[in-house]
């Protein structure tokens, strides 16, 4: 799997990571009211909230990924605040487990996994260059 990663650029990656994660930003944004009604938890500010802080953080990848030395400068902090998001996100998730509904689950694991994910992808994309796997 990591060889598969390692054919991608840390650009195409960080690319995708805006194209998964946009949409659910302004679905969040969009429709804050309607998603907290079927999502239970917490308010609709709150997934309003965390609709802008998700678009701004994918205006924020798309600039670094447009500017490799910025892209280069920041790669790390950029793993750490997926890590952290996701960290967040699972705290969140525990803190109003008694009153989420199913949407509210999918939303939550969605905040927790494509981050994750996509700091591993980073990182293993950012690691060594491609070696191709022994057949």
């Amino acid at each position: 799997m990591k060889n598969f990663v390692r054919q991608f650029s840390v650009k195409q990656i960080v690319l995708s990571d805006v194209f998964l994660s946009t949409p659910l930003a302004l679905a969040l944004v969009i429709a804050a009211d309607p998603i907290a009604q079927l999502a239970g938890g917490p308010s609709a500010t709150f997934y309003m909230v965390v609709g802008i802080v998700m678009l701004l953080w994918c205006v924020d990848m798309t600039v670094m990924a447009m500017n490799e030395p910025l892209m280069r400068k920041f790669f790390n902090l950029m793993i750490a605040v997926d890590v952290m998001w996701s960290l967040a996100s699972l705290g969140l998730m525990l803190w109003f487990a008694e009153s989420l509904q199913a949407l509210g689950w999918a939303l939550f694991a969605l905040n927790i996994l494509v981050p994750l994910d996509m700091a591993w992808m980073k990182r293993t994309a950012g690691g060594a260059n491609f070696k191709p796997q022994l057949s």
